[in-house]
C-alpha cells in the first residue's frame, strides 16, 4: 500500500510540474533563433499555418509549445558566394516568409523589433523575425547590409559551410583570410552601427577572435 501511495504521489507531482511548465511557456515570450522553414518550403511548399506531417514547425505546434518568435533562417548555399545568385536566393527566401504571412495574417507576422514580438504575443500571432545564415548575399557591398536590414534581417551568420568573402568557415580546410577578410571587418562594424547581430556560429576560431577585436557590441 505504501508503494502504491508513493507512486500515486509521484504521478501527481509530475502532473503538477508539467502544468507549471506549460503555464510558464504560455506566459513567457519564447524565441527560437534558428528554424529552417523557408528552405523547407522552397523545396516543397506546404501550408504551415495548419498541422503538417513533415518538418519540425507549424502553427499548431508552435502554439501548443508556447513558441512566440521563431527566427526564420534565410539560408544561402555556400556555392553561391561571389555570384549574383547569392543575393537573389536570399530575396527568394525572404519572399517565402512574406508569402507565409500573406496567406495567414491572423497567425503569422514579420517582426523587426522586440516590441513587434511583444505585440504579436499579445495579439496571439506568431512573430517571424529574420536571420541570415551565410553572409554571401552581402556580395561585398556594405549597402546590402542596410538593404537587408530594411527587409527585416536582424542577424547574419558571417559564413557557413565554406569560407566566403567575409570570413573563414570552421568547416573549411582552406583558410582564405586567416580570420575575417578586410571587408568582413568593415561588415562587422557596419552591422554594429545599424543593429544587425553578428552571429559567430560556423566561423573559424581566428575569425571569432577577429570579431571580438572589431566589434563594438557583443556578438
Amino acid at each position: 500500500m505504501l508503494a502504491i501511495a508513493a507512486c500515486s504521489d509521484q504521478a501527481d507531482q509530475q502532473k503538477d510540474f508539467s502544468a507549471e511548465a506549460n503555464r510558464i511557456a504560455q506566459e513567457t515570450l519564447i524565441v527560437d533563433t534558428h528554424i529552417d522553414v523557408p528552405y523547407r518550403l522552397d523545396a516543397q511548399w506546404e501550408d504551415v499555418s495548419k498541422a503538417t506531417e513533415t518538418g519540425d514547425f507549424d502553427y499548431p505546434r508552435a502554439v501548443a509549445g508556447g513558441l512566440n518568435a521563431p527566427f526564420m533562417s534565410i539560408y544561402t548555399p555556400a556555392m553561391y558566394d561571389g555570384t549574383p545568385r547569392a543575393k537573389e536566393h536570399a530575396e527568394e527566401m525572404i519572399g517565402i516568409v512574406e508569402r507565409m504571412v500573406a496567406s495567414a495574417p491572423t497567425k503569422f507576422r514579420i517582426a523587426k523589433t522586440v516590441a513587434d514580438m511583444e505585440q504579436a504575443m499579445k495579439d496571439g500571432v506568431i512573430a517571424l523575425p529574420l536571420g541570415m545564415e551565410n553572409g554571401s548575399p552581402i556580395s561585398g557591398d556594405l549597402a546590402n547590409l542596410d538593404y537587408f536590414y530594411e527587409r527585416g534581417i536582424r542577424y547574419i551568420t558571417l559564413a557557413h559551410s565554406k569560407s566566403n568573402h567575409i570570413s573563414d568557415s570552421s568547416y573549411d580546410t582552406e583558410r582564405k583570410w586567416n580570420g575575417l577578410s578586410d571587408f568582413g571587418r568593415d561588415a562587422v562594424k557596419r552591422m554594429n552601427e545599424i543593429g544587425i547581430m553578428v552571429d559567430v556560429s560556423h566561423i573559424s576560431d581566428e575569425a571569432f577572435y577577429d570579431v571580438m577585436e572589431v566589434a563594438q557590441v557583443a556578438p
